[in-house]
């Protein structure tokens, strides 16, 4: 960052800040290190990562922390061939907390980009952030539409989705395979529900459903229990698609087993519903439940068999969504960083994420949409099935890219 947009960002960000949660990856200086090196590279460059240690999404951010970590031990400390250093912050899952988290990360720490980011709220309002700081942001799950709606601003990236493709694929696939009537849909009352469920409902009638019979929306971050939110199910749905992520996922599937409607309706989720960071507390509850997203461990690719190779080795489970996610936003950061002729700054790193190239993802091979930022992917119909004592979403059908609308129509 420069030192003029660096002091003018300190006038802004006031003073107090409160004390991060940090995180240093291998062999970074302690000290300031020279802007330069003899072949004309930046001597180092610094990360932030900006996800929720505490609060609802907590298991998210877990995940996210290790991708990084795994990340970083496999390629030396060394990002785009320069040594890299990670600075972790909690977020909370809060809006304003992961704001004042991205001004300390930018005015004190002065990394040169921010990557994590899980809810939507916080994503819009990061985006905003980034685009008058001028530090780019890589969006390692965040969906919401407006994050990379219209011309989207050259520091916002994502290597996760949007909103409506989450949404739109898996619309796509009920409408082929569960029925064109009898739709309910059920979500979390905050933007991202909202905006799968849109998503999902474009979906679905674009390939010929219906108006769904109900759409039940549940507090967000507050419900404990879902049985009354269940009994509003019309006794006629054909079945029911949901959107729940980390600790209401874990309830959400809980109760729908424990309450009997697993024997009365197909039940079709989101990628997060039965994702593995979350299925070691859901256990037997979640087998049979179908979800359609970007990942499954299963998929057979030469990366995606490195990669469940190397988290089973440490951490001993099978890797999630939120892992591949932000293993790809780390590649995707390598990769542009390792284009930069000269010192990694903000500036110079956000002009080369256009050329980082195709990344070589578990997920299958991917390339970040010039226009939107945007992955352009195949989406992945699983299965939560078991196997001995182990639990895997065996893909049983894929949505390709050219059927899924990134963003939804004016």
């Amino acid at each position: 960052m420069s030192q003029h947009r660096r002091s003018a960002f300190l006038l802004r960000a006031g003073a107090g800040a409160l004390a991060l949660a940090l995180t240093a990856c291998g062999g970074s200086a302690a000290g300031p290190a020279d802007d330069s090196s003899a072949d004309g590279a930046a001597d180092s460059m610094k990360v932030g990562l900006l996800i929720p240690q505490t609060g609802v999404y907590s298991p998210i951010g877990g995940e996210m922390q290790k991708a990084v970590d795994l990340y970083m031990a496999q390629h030396g400390d060394e990002l785009g061939g320069r040594p890299a250093e990670i600075v972790t912050a909690d977020s909370a899952g809060n809006p304003e907390t992961a704001k004042q988290r991205a001004k300390e990360l930018i005015g004190r720490e002065d990394v040169d980009v921010i990557t994590g980011i899980v809810s939507s709220p916080e994503g819009v309002t990061l985006a905003e952030e980034a685009a008058t700081s001028q530090v780019p942001i890589v969006i390692a799950n965040a969906g919401a539409n407006a994050i990379t709606a219209g011309e989207v601003s050259p520091y916002v990236w994502r290597t996760a989705f949007s909103t409506n493709q989450l949404g739109y694929s898996a619309g796509v696939y009920a409408a082929e395979h569960l029925g064109k009537t009898g739709a309910v849909l059920m979500g979390a009352d905050y933007s991202g529900g909202t905006e799968v469920l849109a998503g999902f409902l474009a979906g679905y009638k674009a390939a010929g459903g219906s108006d769904p019979l109900a759409q039940i929306m549940t507090p967000f971050g507050k419900t404990q229990n879902f049985q009354p939110y269940l009994a509003e199910i019309p006794a006629e749905a054909s079945f029911v698609y949901a959107f729940y992520a980390g600790g209401e996922a874990i309830t959400f599937v809980k109760n729908w087993d424990e309450f009997g409607y697993k024997d009365k309706f197909p039940l079709l989720g989101a990628q997060n519903l039965t994702d593995e960071d979350v299925l070691p507390a859901i256990g037997d509850a979640a087998v049979g439940v179908m979800t359609v997203g970007l990942y499954s461990p299963a998929l057979d690719n030469d990366a995606n068999a490195e990669f469940v190779d190397l988290w089973k080795k440490k951490y001993d489970l099978l890797p999630s969504i939120i892992a591949v996610q932000t293993w790809d936003a780390m590649q995707l950061i390598d990769q542009a960083a390792a284009t930069v002729d000269g010192t990694i700054t903000a500036e110079t790193l956000a002009a080369a994420f256009p050329n980082a190239g195709t990344i070589a993802s578990p997920r299958g091979d991917f390339v970040v949409d010039p226009d939107s930022h945007n992955p352009t992917q195949s989406w992945y119909v699983r299965e939560l099935q078991k196997d001995g004592d182990s639990y895997v979403n065996t893909v049983i059908a894929t949505v390709p890219a050219d059927e899924v609308v990134d963003q939804p129509s004016a």
